[in-house]
């Protein structure tokens, strides 16, 4: 036989059952090293305090723009931030104005839990804001600034129940400049995170 015929011969052939079988062991293998190490409940709040710090940036940019004042409304049992353009600056939210939800992932509420210490001197886990049909708000000024300024944990339902502790964040928001900062609790300190 031919080189040549050979190589065609196996080609044609493919990998044998026992190769295969490596292949999807080793997989298998790797699978299992690296996937309890994804953590989805961090991931989601992280997501949330991004979340938080965009619609602040896009409440900020709007009462600028606009001249006029928006909302920012914290439900915290349907996990949504909702932007609401205050035209008449009333400090509630009316049907002719304008409104946009920022979902929240699923497993994020607002809160910290009693194993975390709180960030400086910000102890309340939701502090005391205005309120619109008793939900919390901040209002953005038309300047940039917002009526006060706070700090907002963000944590999982299971670190609530006492389970992991690291899925912690904390946003401060700067009264002046409205900047959002976010900390991660890393189970000893609070941390900067960007």
């Amino acid at each position: 036989m031919s080189v040549d015929s050979c190589r065609s011969g196996r080609l044609a052939r493919g990998h044998t059952l026992i190769e295969l079988l490596m292949i999807i062991s080793i997989v298998g293998i790797l699978a299992a090293l690296v996937l309890p190490k994804v953590r989805v409940d961090n991931s989601q709040v992280d997501t949330a305090a991004r979340t938080l710090g965009m619609s602040l940036m896009v409440a900020q940019r709007e009462a600028a723009a606009r001249q006029h004042n928006v909302l920012l409304v914290f439900d915290t049992s349907a996990h949504t931030i909702t932007t609401v353009w205050d035209v008449n600056n009333n400090s509630a939210i009316d049907p002719t104005e304008r409104t946009r939800p920022f979902l929240l992932p699923e497993r994020v509420v607002f809160g910290r839990p009693s194993s975390v210490p709180a960030l400086g001197t910000a102890t309340a886990s939701v502090p005391i804001m205005l309120t619109s049909n008793t939900k919390p708000m901040l209002v953005v000024q038309r300047n940039g600034s917002v009526d006060r300024g706070v700090t907002l944990y963000l944590s999982t339902q299971a670190s609530m129940a006492g389970g992991i502790n690291t899925d912690v964040r904390a946003v401060m928001i700067a009264r002046a400049t409205a900047r959002p900062e976010w900390y991660a609790w890393t189970g000893a300190v609070w941390r900067h995170a960007k």
